[in-house]
């Protein structure tokens, strides 16, 4: 019987010993696989911060060209063309002293002055049968464009003053964090030009012709049946505001500050005379950053190995990113290419635009409602007392 127990345990101990090797195996098994997928996650994180980084580069250049639709009086949302100076911009800044830097220009030719959204609302505006209402929601519309695309230009305007290299790596944080503060002040942008805008409730088209632009006369107390109706329109709105206010608004400037965005990443720049986009900007960030993303990359697969593998492992994975860098395993990751075509570096200054021939603003609804000059309540008045005295 004790030869019969003893055979026993010692096949017990071998069924344990062979149990704790396969879970160990298994074990060692699944801590490869989090590592290679920790690594599968890490390249996508990097290579998705950095083309993040590379469009807040390309926005910067793009801002300080100034070719941005930010004048409600000019071109695209009116006739009137801007006279915006061409510039020539700093990107892939060299560390060299002097500095250098490639130079990236943007035209303002046909394609960087078209705005599929403005140039719609634009003809229509100028249809002889444009509709007062209709102009009314363009106004709002084309105010919160006007506000998003200021927003955008303002922001990365000042942030192209810093560092590129601090561009690339930090611009992505800062622009997460400004991007949520654009929306909450467009509120106050919506405010303004919904009430301001109700101007176009005292405005009647006069043009019977099929051809030409509106004709756009106030509408006076002269006119009682008219006036009546734009004062009702203003309180029926007055009310609808405070649905608005706390349902599509917030949704809607939202939705317009990311349109416009995204608008921005058709604009065609220029280096060394040909053209560039925004992918040309991506690739080359890339290509003349390779070594800083490349030490970002081994940094964080170093601390993927330490975390999922192990003391061992992740001691190699330093010997083994060490020989890569000092080139004792040739593949030269850590090699930046150098850029080509560079010049000594050129201002930072914003491009000036001017707006020639601004026509005279159109009154607000206020003005329109209370003032003396040109159809108000003030200058009915002052006609009433004329015929009085007459």
């Amino acid at each position: 019987m004790a030869t019969s127990n003893s055979d026993t345990q010692q096949l017990d101990e071998k069924k344990s010993q062979t149990n704790s090797s396969n879970s160990s195996s298994n074990k060692g098994i699944q801590n490869i696989g989090k590592f290679l997928l920790s690594v599968f996650y890490t390249i996508l994180l990097i290579v998705g911060y950095y083309i993040f980084g590379s469009i807040i580069l390309y926005e910067c250049k793009l801002a300080q060209s100034n070719i941005l639709p930010t004048n409600l009086e000019c071109y695209p949302y009116t006739d009137n063309y801007p006279k915006i100076q061409k510039i020539l911009t700093n990107i892939f800044i060299t560390n060299t002293d002097p500095q250098e830097s490639v130079k990236f220009g943007f035209p303002y030719d046909k394609t960087n002055s078209k705005n599929m959204i403005i140039d719609a609302f634009r003809k229509y505006k100028e249809n002889p049968k444009s509709n007062f209402l209709i102009n009314y929601f363009i106004a709002i519309l084309e105010g919160l464009i006007n506000y998003s695309n200021n927003a955008l230009t303002v922001f990365f305007n000042v942030l192209n003053t810093l560092p590129e290299i601090l561009i690339i790596i930090l611009g992505p944080i800062i622009s997460s964090l400004y991007f949520g503060l654009v929306p909450i002040i467009g509120i106050f942008v919506f405010i303004y030009h919904y009430f301001s805008e109700m101007k176009w409730f005292f405005k009647e088209n006069t043009n019977t012709n099929s051809n030409g632009k509106p004709n756009w006369n106030d509408i006076t107390l002269l006119e009682p049946i008219g006036y009546g109706v734009a004062v009702f329109l203003a309180f029926m709105f007055f009310i609808l505001f405070w649905i608005l206010l706390f349902t599509v608004a917030p949704l809607m400037i939202i939705m317009i500050f990311y349109i416009c965005l995204f608008m921005t990443f058709g604009y065609v720049g220029e280096i060394d005379n040909k053209k560039a986009t925004i992918l040309t900007i991506i690739k080359d960030v890339f290509k003349y950053y390779k070594g800083i993303i490349s030490i970002v990359f081994s940094i964080m697969i170093i601390i993927t190995a330490f975390s999922n593998l192990g003391t061992v492992p992740g001691v190699f994975s330093i010997l083994t990113v060490l020989l890569i860098y000092f080139n004792f395993i040739p593949i030269h990751m850590f090699d930046s290419e150098k850029a080509t075509n560079i010049s000594s570096l050129s201002s930072f200054e914003q491009a000036t635009k001017v707006c020639n021939d601004v026509s005279k603003p159109q009154k607000t609804f206020f003005e329109n409602l209370f003032s003396a000059k040109g159809g108000g309540i003030g200058n009915e008045l002052k006609k009433i007392t004329r015929k009085m005295k007459g």
